[in-house]
C-alpha cells in the first residue's frame, strides 16, 4: 500500500522486480487509519475483522498467521469460477445471507458447496468474536460487529443471536458510557495525531478517559494507546 504516484510506484516495482500485490492510497488515509508512523509496517487482519498482529513484517511470525487464517476462506475470491459472481458481490457487500445463497446455486464442479460451507464458517467466526467481546464488555466492538450481522444475516440463524447481544448492550447501564469512551478513543487512533503538541493533547484526553471509566474496557484502551503515542513520541 502506498500513496506515492502510480508511475514511481510502477517504475520502482519492475526495476524491483516485485512479485507481491499492492494498491494506492491516496492521501495515506488507510496509514492513518491504522496509525502507521514508518515503513515498512504490517497490518494482519482475522477471517473475524480483527487486528491481531501489527509492525515490521520481517518480525511477523508464520504461526501467528496461521493461526488468524482459522475460519478464512479457502481460496480469495478473484479465484472463484465466474458462475460465483453473485456470490463475490454479495461477499463484498458483507451481505452474508445473500452470499451463502448464492454460493448454493454455484454447481459441485464450480466449487459452489466448498465456498457455501466456507461463508458459513467465516459467519460462525463472526458470531464467536462478537459473543467474545460482549463477554469481555468491549460494548463498542461487540455492537459495530452485532449491528452489521443483524442487517446482514437475513433470515439465517444467526440472526437471533446478534439480535440478543445488541438487546443485552441496550440493557447494560454501563455500556452506553463506555461505548461514548470506546468511540472518542477511536476518533483520536483514526486522527493519528504526529505533531508533539497533538500527541501530548491526545494523550491527556485518553488519561481523563481512563480515569472517569475505571475498570473497563474503555480504560484498557485509553492505556494501551497512551503507551503506543508515548512511544511514538519517543521515536521523534
Amino acid at each position: 500500500m502506498t500513496d506515492e504516484p502510480q508511475k514511481l510506484t510502477e517504475d520502482w516495482v519492475a526495476k524491483k522486480g516485485a512479485k507481491y500485490a499492492y494498491a494506492y492510497d491516496k492521501g495515506g488515509k488507510l496509514s492513518n487509519f491504522f496509525g502507521v508512523s514508518g515503513i515498512p509496517h504490517a497490518v494482519l487482519v482475522d477471517a473475524t475483522g480483527k487486528i491481531v498482529w501489527r509492525g515490521h513484517p520481517a518480525s511477523l511470525d508464520g504461526k501467528v498467521i496461521e493461526k488468524a487464517l482459522d475460519g478464512a476462506l479457502p481460496l480469495p475470491m478473484w479465484e472463484w469460477p465466474a458462475s460465483a459472481k453473485a456470490v463475490r458481490a454479495a461477499v463484498q457487500k458483507q451481505n452474508w445471507a445473500d452470499a451463502i445463497a448464492a454460493a448454493a446455486k454455484v454447481s459441485e464442479a464450480d466449487g459452489g458447496p466448498t465456498i457455501a460451507d466456507a461463508l458459513k464458517r467465516l459467519v460462525a467466526g463472526r458470531v464467536a468474536k462478537m459473543k467474545a467481546d460482549l463477554e469481555a464488555r468491549n460494548f463498542l466492538g461487540a455492537q459495530d460487529a452485532a449491528a452489521a450481522l443483524a442487517k446482514s444475516l437475513g433470515s439465517l440463524p444467526e440472526k437471533a443471536e446478534a439480535d440478543a447481544v445488541l438487546a443485552a448492550i441496550k440493557a447494560d447501564k454501563e455500556a452506553a458510557k463506555v461505548i461514548k469512551g470506546q468511540q472518542q478513543i477511536r476518533s483520536i487512533r483514526e486522527a493519528n495525531p504526529s505533531k508533539r503538541k497533538e500527541i501530548d493533547a491526545a494523550i491527556e484526553d485518553l488519561k481523563k478517559i481512563a480515569k472517569d471509566l475505571p475498570d473497563t474496557f474503555a480504560a484498557t484502551e485509553a492505556n494501551a494507546l497512551i503507551e503506543a503515542l508515548i512511544d511514538k513520541k519517543r521515536a521523534k
